[in-house]
């Protein structure tokens, strides 16, 4: 049987030497608030100078990925989804595999860290994957969506994610902020 992932964790270290842990798991576990709080406030006394995450799967077993944004574990927990920003973070490596610039921003990667693929935005140039769509999607609850829009706009088109496949599927959906 193929290993599940349990959760994503991240360490967070400081130019002082402080770390701090922070995680979410599949079920909706994650770190505590008041330990969220802290880090923020921590953030003013000591700059961050690393951020390493780890996708950790049910057996314990930690791999390490080289992505800046925030992994989201996919509903069959295989894998988990990653969207890049417009620029590499400084906690990232700025390259393939590990970043990919607009508008094809985004990867799916295994839970041995593996690249499974590369996501394909359909509206091509001019556009970019904005983020994950945590909204109500009543036609299709166990599936995870995506949000496509025109650089420079904020009213976005969600899309579907198929996770077997690189194509994203359109719902004809126009979110608003």
């Amino acid at each position: 049987m193929n290993s599940l992932i349990a959760c994503v964790r991240s360490e967070v270290t400081h130019a002082d030497g402080t770390v701090f842990e922070e995680f979410y798991d599949w079920q909706g576990g994650r770190t505590d608030f008041e330990v969220e709080m802290e880090h923020l406030r921590y953030v003013k006394v000591s700059p961050v100078v690393k951020v390493v995450r780890f996708i950790v799967s049910e057996g314990g077993a930690a791999v390490q990925v080289s992505v800046a944004g925030t992994p989201c574990i996919l509903p069959d927990r295989t894998g988990v989804l990653v969207v890049f920003d417009k620029e590499p973070s400084k906690f990232s490596c700025p390259e393939a595999p590990w970043f990919f610039d607009f508008p094809n921003n985004a990867a799916i990667y295994n839970v041995d860290g593996s690249l499974r693929f590369q996501l394909h935005n359909p509206q091509g140039e001019g556009s970019y994957i904005g983020a994950v769509h945590s909204g109500a999607m009543p036609n299709h609850p166990d599936t995870l969506g995506v949000l496509v829009g025109t650089v420079g706009h904020d009213p976005e088109w969600l899309y579907l994610v198929d996770c077997n496949s690189p194509k994203l599927i359109h719902t004809g959906k126009w979110i608003r902020y």
